[in-house]
Parts: C-alpha cells; structure tokens; sequence
C-alpha cells in the first residue's frame, strides 16, 4: 500500500513558527500552527493510501496529543531527535519496507492541494523521485518509490538552496525524477499576507472547497488585530 507521512510538530509557543511569533506573538503563532495542522488532516484522504503522523515530540505528552489528532486509520511515527535529513531517511527506510511507494510532506502550507499529493504517487509510477518544489527555495513534497538515501545527506537545511542541493544528489545517485508544481509554505509574515490574498482568491473564484476553515478565520484576526495596532 502507499504510504503519505505527513511531518507535524506540536504546536508549543515559541518551539513552532518562531519566525512568525516575533511579528504575531508565540502564541498566536502556535495557535494557527495549530489550525493548520487540523485542516491540512480534514482536507488530505487519499483512497488505498495509508496516512502516517511523523511527530516530533518536544514535550511528554506529544504522543497523546497526536493520538487526539489523529484519525481511526491513521498510524503514529516519532521522529528521532536527530536533523531533519536523518529523519527523513529513517522514515523513507522504513516505510519503503512495505513494498510501496512513499511521499512525505510537511504541514506548513495548509493550502496545498490534494491533486498535487495524488500526482505524486502518479509520477513514482515511472520515476525514482519526485519532488513539490517550494518557492522559499526548498521543498514541499518527497517521494521515493524505492530508497535513495543520499538525497537528504549533506543538505544545509536552514539556507535557501536546499532544492538545488537535493536535485544535486538525485542526479548524482543515477535515480530519475519527476517533478511536481511549485507550491508555498507559510514561514513569515509576509507569507502570511500572500495566504490572505491566496484565499480571497479562492473565495472570489468559487473554489470555496479548497479553502482551510479555521486557518481562514485566524488569519483574518491575526491581520486585522496587526493593522488596528499600527
């Protein structure tokens, strides 16, 4: 069966979205961390796909909190305390166990449309690789239908050229790769403003089902409450 890991955090004030809690406060900034997490598991059903929350656990009861979280048919995984590439590769390794491809995302960009997720697993049909490349110079998705560890070793994952450095590996490794939309993660305040336009968009264009509620309404507060204060 394929396997979707999704990569979430718990939201604790100041240990999430710390760039945004030095504009909006920690626990504003934790609290729509929060809303997207929830709507991103709303929104993401894939049919014949097994979902897995890989949680980092910065406190002890991180395991409970995922568990009420979670859906019935979702599976818990905690991420060793290791950088992010050591994660990503003990997950791949053993997800890939199961004889079916794997994509992973994060749970930063609540507007990230499940069509993109389903390409995924489409494009591991012919290719070794796929990557959603982000616009911050990253990326939103992976996937690996069978393991090419290499591609999370050596990455500076705090600079601006992670994608560039990971194509850089998958071409080294001999592996083909496909490729997918760019897409968004919401990081910084700025980021935060473009949602804002993206999901007025939305709504004036009629696609009001793609649109994630409750970020929705804690993005109107949280800039409406910024431009009362200036």
């Amino acid at each position: 069966m394929p396997t979707l890991g999704i990569f979430v955090k718990q939201p604790i004030p100041g240990k999430v979205k710390t760039r945004l809690g030095a504009k909006i406060g920690n626990d504003r900034s934790a609290e729509l961390y929060t809303a997207f997490q929830k709507d991103l598991l709303e929104r993401c059903h894939i049919e014949d796909v097994k979902r897995v929350l890989c949680f980092s656990s910065p406190a002890s009861n991180s395991r409970e909190f995922f568990t009420e979280l979670s859906e019935d048919n979702d599976e818990l995984w905690e991420q060793p305390k290791l950088e992010l590439g050591e994660r990503l590769k003990q997950f791949f390794a053993e997800a890939l166990k199961a004889n079916g491809p794997v994509v992973v995302i994060g749970s930063d960009s609540p507007t990230l449309p499940q069509s993109y997720i389903e390409q995924a697993f489409e494009l591991l049909k012919q290719h070794d690789v796929v990557i959603g490349p982000a616009v911050d110079g990253g990326y939103y998705l992976v996937g690996q239908r069978t393991p090419v560890p290499e591609v999370f070793d050596d990455i500076d994952w705090s600079g601006v050229d992670v994608l560039d450095q990971t194509v850089q590996k998958v071409q080294g490794s001999g592996a083909s790769l496909g490729l997918l939309p760019p897409w968004y993660d919401i990081d910084s305040l700025d980021d935060l403003m473009f949602l804002r336009g993206h999901l007025n968009a939305l709504e004036c264009a009629g696609t009001t089902d793609e649109i994630p509620r409750r970020t929705r309404k804690l993005v109107e507060e949280i800039l409406n409450a910024l431009a009362t204060e200036t």
